[in-house]
């Protein structure tokens, strides 16, 4: 799993003293003010000016080619392909090797390959789901956030605190379109835990994916149990009683679904299909990547998104970060301006992101034809240091359920 506290702790250990007497990471001068982290200003950062915002894609493009004129991006998607051909279009000077990694094997190798000083990627596409690589990757300066001011001056600062946002997917509700032509049979999210439903709501289980376990522990932090309180009044005309053992609404919310008997599956993609494909009579509704939307096409389905109410959970934001000690940071600045859309008009390092089931992080990037603006859903803030501090109690509660 990516839960890093007790995996990685020796490894950030080893890190920590790698940093302080390994070749990447002399330290000179104080610490910085609203830094990364606590450690001072590492030779390589310095030599790398990972704290510079004004940097033009012409004079990146001139390092980038002093320093060898090669990149080498780490990705979570299939799509990193068609990046890497994008930019070597744009930037023909610069060689670009793209990998298509699963998350937990991107992350597992990084760190092992960053531990022992061999620096083999210089750009990390990820997502932070729990607060990990927040907490644990860039406040210990193993990842660093490269955020351009000509760029970030389109994104919601909101997205930009902790993270270098690309783009934004969910974890949302579906149902068969073609069995509820009049729309979803479901809108207030407590309806899931009506008898009605029970045994006939797919989701993957939160004890196998972090991603899940982090979606879970968003419903029990910030404002939202007291959102979920109020939407259980307004359905039921009830105030809602909490059961032994949950602390708030989040908790009592997570309890009663768990009761309903979800049907557990490996992939969005077989929940997808499961409640996407047509001639149901009675098809299951189901959670899974909003991304799966992009897919209704090619497969014949006939899925639909639900905007819940009060909320479908936290986002799943796209990050993107520069490793430390890498080898090429000039070419690694100016590949994550690329895939953010850059900012001379020509977006082709973001278009083969920008599809039916993901969102702009950019205010001046329209959304895929089709998209529900982003603006209109109901969505909880991912707040990395909440769900990085209550994920094992939530996931831990969960599991007590049986």
């Amino acid at each position: 799993m990516l839960k890093h506290k007790k995996l990685l702790s020796a490894l950030l250990a080893a890190l920590m003293l790698f940093t302080v007497t390994g070749c990447g990471g002399n330290t000179d001068g104080d610490a910085e003010e609203g830094g990364s982290g606590d450690a001072g200003v590492s030779s390589w950062e310095e030599t790398a000016n990972m704290s510079a915002t004004d940097e033009t894609d012409e004079e990146l493009y001139e390092q980038a080619i002093a320093e060898g004129g090669e990149v080498t991006l780490y990705s979570i998607s299939s799509r990193c392909e068609k990046v890497a051909e994008a930019f070597m279009a744009k930037y023909p000077e610069i060689k670009c090797t793209a990998f298509d990694i699963s998350t937990n094997e991107l992350l597992d190798k990084v760190t092992r390959e960053h531990e022992a000083g061999q620096y083999v990627a210089d750009v990390v596409h990820i997502k932070d789901q729990d607060g990990s690589l927040y907490n644990e990757y860039v406040k210990n300066k193993i990842f660093y956030l490269y955020q351009p001011a000509d760029i970030f001056a389109h994104i919601d600062p909101s997205y930009t605190e902790t993270a270098t946002p690309l783009y934004i997917e969910l974890t949302q509700l579906f149902y068969n379109a073609e069995t509820y032509p009049d729309g979803s049979p479901i809108t207030n999210i407590w309806q899931l835990t009506l008898p009605e439903w029970k045994g006939k709501i797919m989701m993957q289980n939160p004890l196998d994916n972090v991603s899940w376990g982090s979606w879970i522990t968003g419903f029990c932090v910030g404002d939202v149990p007291d959102q979920l309180a109020a939407a259980y009044k307004e359905l039921t005309g009830e105030e809602l009683v909490l059961s032994d053992g949950c602390a708030n609404a989040g908790y009592e919310f997570l309890k009663r679904l768990h009761d309903n008997e979800p049907i557990y599956t490996s992939s969005s993609d077989e929940i997808a299909e499961s409640v996407g494909t047509p001639g149901q009579p009675d098809p299951p509704v189901g959670f899974c990547a909003s991304s799966k939307l992009r897919k209704n096409e090619d497969n014949g389905w006939v899925l639909a998104p639900v905007n819940l109410y009060p909320t479908t959970g936290i986002p799943a934001i796209n990050t993107l970060y520069v490793v430390e000690g890498c080898q090429h940071p000039a070419a690694a600045k100016l590949l994550i301006r690329f895939m953010m859309g850059g900012i001379d008009g020509d977006t082709s390092g973001y278009e083969p992101f920008n599809t039916l089931g993901g969102w702009p992080v950019r205010d001046d990037i329209e959304p895929a034809e089709g998209s529900t603006p982003y603006s209109e859903l109901n969505v909880s803030p991912f707040d990395p240091d909440q769900i990085y501090v209550e994920y094992n109690t939530v996931r831990d509660f969960w599991q007590m359920l049986g």
